[in-house]
């Protein structure tokens, strides 16, 4: 009878080159269902004792062993999608699933469905992320046509959502392993910025009928502009924001992660004059706020800034930065839209599909006390004005 270490890797070992059978077992969720299709599929490679070992375990646990491979080509990992960036033994190495993309928000949601089928839980595939695989993964890797950068809580999300309305747009929103990666980078845990070029060629990987992608970064990574630029060179950014008090005030509601205290290293967000006293915690985000401007001021031209007042709107239709300004930025042709699809993004809440939009900008300053004011006044707003005046084109901007 063969062992069940050894089984499970020869199942894995087919799987990992046979992407149709793959992700036939990768769309069952149930594991009952998993394990009679799982029996079925091994049937057909013609190894009985695999069969054998395999029905005797319980596939509703957790998770199977690891599975490791070095090379991938991309016909054998067509329909895998990267879920994880983690470290392993050999060092920093992603983390595969099999399924479909799927259209959500934000791409720790299809990581989130993927990632706990019966399939991926047991099969899913390591794969050491070494100078020779990350060029692998560069070589194939539809063009990067454009970094969203943003304040949060600014209409980011709507944006990256309706470019989704350009055929052949794919947009991955926040990724969790890229802020893993851009995180090491920028502690020096990866000086040579291997695992965040692995990670962007990773979500770059063809499927179905895409022909670019965009990214949107998380919040934070704005911090980070500089080498980002350095790191993609030629690839078109924006950073969006919005009116400080609306900004600080959501997240006085329902913090962030980046503005919590303690979750980003102080020494990112630029000197204060308070050293020694301890920030009160919405002190604390306008800081972190604050910082994300002020290391987009010095790079920023005109044609990369885009506030919040110009994308809201009833979303009876869309504005003319959503319909035209962004996706030229990116390289799409406005006339390639999909009106209807555009119409149900603009339509409902770009974070929470299943409601309707509503325009919250005077609801937030009515509410906004006088200490919210304030911090957003002495942290945010100069940075803030310091971009308006590029945006607007003011001859005194920096």
């Amino acid at each position: 009878m063969t062992g069940t270490a050894e089984a499970l890797a020869r199942c894995a070992h087919w799987f990992a080159n046979d992407p149709e059978t793959a992700s036939q077992l990768a769309a069952i969720a149930s594991p009952g269902e998993f394990r009679d299709a799982l029996l079925a599929a091994v049937a057909v490679y013609g190894d009985p004792a695999v069969a054998t070992t395999l029905g005797t375990l319980q596939f509703d646990q957790l998770e199977g062993p690891r599975h490791v491979l070095d090379a991938w080509p991309l016909a054998q990992r067509r329909n895998w999608q990267p879920l994880v960036l983690e470290w392993g033994p050999a060092g920093a190495e992603l983390l595969w699933g099999c399924g479909a993309t799927r259209d959500e928000p934000f791409h720790e949601q299809l990581v989130a469905a993927l990632r706990y089928r019966p399939f991926n839980r047991w099969f899913a595939i390591r794969t050491p992320l070494t100078p020779h695989f990350v060029a692998a993964l560069e070589a194939d890797a539809l063009p990067l046509s454009g970094l969203i950068l943003h304040l949060s809580r600014c209409g980011s999300t709507l944006a990256a959502q309706a470019l989704k309305a350009w055929p052949g747009t794919r947009v991955a929103s926040e990724p969790g392993m890229l802020d893993v990666a851009l995180t090491m980078a920028c502690a020096g845990a990866d000086p040579h910025w291997l695992a965040f070029r692995g990670v962007v060629a990773a979500l770059r990987q063809p499927a179905g009928d895409d022909c670019s992608v965009v990214i949107k970064a998380d919040a934070w990574h704005a911090l980070a502009l500089a080498p980002l630029q350095a790191q993609l060179p030629g690839v078109p950014w924006l950073f969006m924001y919005r009116d400080p008090l609306e900004v600080l005030a959501s997240h006085a509601n329902e913090p962030g992660r980046h503005t919590v205290q303690g979750m980003l290293p102080d020494a990112w967000l630029g000197a204060t004059p308070d050293a020694g006293r301890p920030l009160a915690p919405i002190e604390h985000a306008a800081r972190v706020l604050g910082a994300i401007c002020a290391a987009v001021v010095p790079h920023a031209r005109a044609g990369h800034l885009v506030d919040y007042s110009e994308i809201a709107g009833d979303g009876a239709r869309p504005s003319d930065a959503l319909l035209r300004r962004i996706p030229h930025w990116f390289g799409l042709d406005p006339g390639q839209v999909d009106h209807a699809r555009l119409a149900a993004t603009l339509a409902q809440h770009a974070k929470r599909p299943r409601e309707a939009f509503v325009d919250d900008r005077a609801s937030k300053h009515a509410a906004a006390s006088p200490e919210l004011r304030a911090a957003a006044a002495r942290w945010i707003t100069p940075h803030y004005d310091a971009l308006e005046a590029i945006r607007c084109g003011k001859p005194d901007a920096p």
